[in-house]
This record gives C-alpha cells, sequence and structure tokens, in this order.
C-alpha cells in the first residue's frame, strides 16, 4: 500500500457512499473506529445496513456457530464477513451485498507475549478479499493501533469494491498482504444457492466419502481405499459448500481444499448440506462415513422438522446406503469418559436407519488421523 499519495479517509468513504453496495460489519474488537469513519460522513444509510460488535467469546461463537479455533486468525475472519455478508442478503435480498469482518489482538494494559496483529476479511458475490496485518510491537499506543487498524479495513472494503484505498502509514517492522479469492461462475452459483454442485467427473458416483476434508489426509484416502474394495465401485469426495452448523465456505476455502485432490481423484463441490440433500444430488449412492458421521444421521437437530424417520425413509427410498467406519471419539457417556474406539455395532440406532449400515470393525480398519489435530500441530508449528 503505498505512502505519499492524495486519496484522504472521507474520500474513499463518500466513493463508498454513492456506490450500489451495502452491507453488514462484523468487528470483534479492533478496528471498530472504521464504523465512526463511515458514520461520520454523510450518506452512510446508504452503505451501512448493520453494525455489530461480538466481543465476548459467547457472542462470536453464536455467529460462527461453534467456538472458533482461534478467535484472531485468518480463517476466523473469512468465516465473519461470509456471516456479515449472509446477514447483508437477508436484510437487503436485491442489493449488492458486502461483509466485512474485523479480527484483532492489538495492544492491551498487559504485555502480549504473542505478536500484535489483526486480520480483515470482506465477502461479497464475487469475491473473498483478506488483508493479514503484523504491527510493529510497541511501536505504537492502542489508540494509534486502533487508528492504523481502521484505515486498513476500510482500505481493503475499498479494494475489494473496486475504490481506490486511503494511505496507511507504515512503519518499518509492519508486514501487510492482502490475498484475493475469486470465485468462478460455477462457485458463484454454488454460494447463491442457484447451482446443486460441481462435478469433476462425468457422470453420477455410486459411492461418495463427503467432509470439510480441512485438511484431506490419508486416512481420508484409506478410508476411500477400502470402502472400494468392499464395494467394487470407485469412491469420490464431496465438499459441500455448505454446513449446518457453520458459515459456507468462501471462495478462498472452496479453491484451497479443492486443489489439495490429484487429478485423478473425483471431488464434487455441491450446497447440500444434509445427507437428504446430498441424495436428491447423487440420487442412490452408498455414503462412506464415520460413526460420527451416521449419529448425526440420526440426531433430531439436523432436520427442520425434527422427523429422522421420515428423513430415514427417504433415504432408503432414493436407494441410499451407508458404509460405517469405526473411528477413536470421545467417552460415549460424557466428556471426561476418555476416548475409544466406536464402531457400528457400538451404537444405538434407529432400526431402520441401521437396515442401511453396514459397517468396518476396528480389524479390518483403523485410522487416528484427525483433521482437527493436522490443524492444531499446524498451527502450534506456527
Amino acid at each position: 500500500m503505498p505512502e505519499g499519495g492524495t486519496v484522504t479517509r472521507a474520500a474513499v468513504i463518500e466513493c463508498l457512499h454513492d456506490r450500489p453496495h451495502k452491507g453488514v460489519i462484523f468487528v470483534t474488537g479492533g478496528g471498530s473506529l472504521i464504523l465512526s469513519d463511515l458514520l461520520q460522513v454523510p450518506g452512510a444509510s446508504a452503505t451501512l445496513l448493520e453494525a455489530r460488535i461480538p466481543y465476548a467469546q459467547a457472542a462470536l461463537t453464536s455467529l460462527l456457530g461453534e467456538p472458533p479455533e482461534q478467535a484472531c486468525s485468518a480463517g476466523t475472519s473469512r468465516d465473519l464477513a461470509m456471516c456479515a455478508f449472509l446477514r447483508a442478503k437477508a436484510l437487503d435480498p436485491d442489493a449488492r451485498t458486502f461483509g466485512l469482518a474485523i479480527t484483532a489482538s492489538l495492544r492491551s494494559t498487559r504485555p502480549k507475549r504473542g505478536e500484535h496483529r489483526a486480520w480483515c476479511a470482506v465477502q461479497t458475490s464475487v469475491r473473498t478479499h483478506t488483508t493479514s496485518l503484523h504491527l510493529a510491537k510497541g511501536a505504537r499506543s492502542r489508540e494509534e493501533e486502533e487508528r492504523f487498524l481502521a484505515d486498513i479495513a476500510l482500505a481493503t472494503l475499498a479494494q475489494a469494491l473496486g475504490i481506490d484505498p486511503p494511505v496507511a502509514k507504515m512503519l518499518e517492522a509492519d508486514t501487510l498482504r492482502t490475498r484475493v479469492a475469486e470465485g468462478d461462475s460455477d462457485m458463484q452459483a454454488l454460494l447463491s444457492g442457484s447451482c446443486s454442485a460441481i462435478p469433476t467427473h462425468t457422470g453420477l458416483p455410486k459411492a461418495i466419502l463427503s467432509g470439510a476434508f480441512n485438511p484431506v489426509h490419508e486416512g481420508h484416502r484409506r478410508m476411500a481405499a477400502a470402502a472400494a474394495s468392499r464395494l467394487g465401485e470407485p469412491v469420490a469426495y464431496e465438499l459441500s459448500v455448505r454446513n449446518v452448523d457453520k458459515p459456507p465456505l468462501n471462495f478462498h476455502d472452496m479453491r484451497a481444499r479443492r486443489k489439495q485432490f490429484n487429478t485423478s481423484e473425483e471431488v464434487w463441490l455441491t450446497n447440500a448440506s444434509t445427507f437428504i440433500e446430498k441424495a436428491r444430488v447423487f440420487g442412490g449412492v452408498t455414503f462412506v462415513v464415520g460413526v460420527d458421521t451416521i449419529m448425526r444421521v440420526a440426531d433430531p437437530r439436523y432436520y427442520e422438522d425434527g422427523d429422522v424417520d421420515a428423513a430415514v425413509e427417504e433415504l432408503a427410498a432414493a436407494g441410499c446406503r451407508f458404509l460405517v467406519f469405526g473411528r477413536l471419539l470421545g467417552g460415549m457417556t460424557g466428556a471426561d469418559a476418555g476416548e475409544n474406539f466406536v464402531e457400528l455395532d457400538d451404537l444405538d440406532l434407529p432400526e431402520r436407519l441401521r437396515e442401511l449400515c453396514d459397517g468396518f470393525g476396528e480389524a479390518e480398519f483403523r485410522s487416528d488421523i484427525s483433521s482437527t489435530a493436522l490443524r492444531a500441530r499446524r498451527a502450534n508449528d506456527g
């Protein structure tokens, strides 16, 4: 971001207010000055639909659907920006909308062991725009860090909407990085809901392994290989951009997760968040799942009307089946019961759902690799 330009903060905000874009802003604390900046320039009602400050952990969890692995991170800022974007679409379905989110860890009353850092993310219908910022530690007061971050957030929003950004005074020890992920026409259609699936191969698969694949790992590939051997059919991978418990995937994550797979692996991107929706996309298919997933199929919380029996009957009528792999889970009787390897036969499932299931026991297959553990290891390694 060059210094010495003449683009002022007020001029940029005037341009924003003149644009047709309307949006929602979520700020977790740091950078909240952007809200007063926008409101102080006449015409803010043309730009800002709503603003929220989910400062408490419970407030942030409520927005995201689950506690974030890291409150201040690129991933959390993108998820929060997606939530803001969806909120903007709900408030004004006909507008060209955006969601802006800021997560930050700035100077506080106590010295911080880690870096002073922040992420700003903007989500629109066509792109995901992320700015990462690491501030020179101890070089600014809290007020100065707040002012600087708000200017960076405004610059991020301006760039995402095609407006020349304001100048922000950088120090030599500051680092700034911008990443832009454009959504191709298929990805945009998935996010908007006008398309149900994007295949990488022709023809519907006979078996699919669904997951978030964050990241994909050797356990997934071993499951797919074991299932293919049992079924006599190749197993495709299905990545849904929508999730019952979490915000939809942004364009950055869609691209990054699809890129993990080899060209020989069949991968489908869908917006089918439940197995009922997946059955409507794929028809009579065998779902390759872990025991934790088949437990969710039997959970009324995952159905709008709570009617598990009706959902299972629809799956059965479509010709769907489940091939269930055991895995290491927390104790079945409470969080303090430790971890146990749980198989299909250990579960108390509705009888009709159990009729649709076949399983792999521990003697046939076991893999204790988890995406959650891999992400935690990656975070600890820096």
